[in-house]
């Protein structure tokens, strides 16, 4: 576990949580994100569903952004390692599909566009809550292109941190804004338009020599 989620699992007296209570609580929450929405999201609702005292709730999220960041960002699964077997693009296509099915879940979309909508021009707020999260998914993004430039087959001239754009932002925009339903193949022919981005040039066929 990290250092952060202890820390987060500890009161301030330096008794553990009840990690039960954290999960009633949570599940409620992405119930209500889910069938309702966030304005629907309130402590008196989740406390009125769930039995826990609004007390007990606050003590574990100051405000109900800090507890939907959680279910917005929270059990975000590891990047796929795109180079590992299989070739560039269908590697590309896991890790792009991953993505798009996060977005698609309803408590992460309710939960992702509430989060945005609160913390709009809070710089020091979204550091707290999604800095870290960006971070780490920014630097594993780097770390697969690192490794499909030095095994070939990626272009040596992509910047990780430009391909994180790419990715990211074209799906969230696509799930959570645009009104515009994505087609069914959306993911194949995002992967399409990806690979070819960044893919390195296939060596060059040399002729069989011929003897003059």
């Amino acid at each position: 576990m990290s250092a952060s989620a202890t820390a987060s699992n500890a009161r301030p007296g330096g008794r553990p949580r009840d990690g039960a209570i954290d999960h009633v609580v949570r599940e409620a929450a992405r119930r209500l994100l889910a069938e309702r929405g966030y304005r629907a999201l309130t402590f008196e609702t989740l406390a009125r569903e769930t039995g826990v005292p609004r007390s007990m709730i606050y003590r574990r999220w100051p405000t109900k952004t800090h507890l939907a960041n959680e279910i917005a960002v929270g059990g975000e699964a590891s990047f796929a390692d795109v180079i590992a077997g299989g070739g560039l693009e269908p590697q590309m296509a896991g890790l792009i599909r991953q993505i798009f099915a996060r977005y698609q879940v309803a408590s992460i979309a309710a939960a992702s566009v509430g989060v945005i909508a609160d913390t709009q021009g809070d710089r020091a707020l979204q550091a707290e809550l999604r800095g870290e999260a960006e971070a780490i998914n920014r630097a594993a993004l780097r770390g697969i292109v690192a490794a499909g430039q030095q095994a070939g087959t990626i272009r040596m001239d992509v910047d990780g941190d430009v391909l994180f754009d790419m990715i990211v932002g074209g799906i969230v925009y696509r799930t959570l804004f645009s009104l515009q339903p994505a087609p069914s193949e959306y993911v194949a022919d995002y992967t399409r338009r990806i690979v070819a981005s960044i893919a390195a040039p296939a060596p060059p066929v040399l002729s069989p020599r011929q003897d003059d």
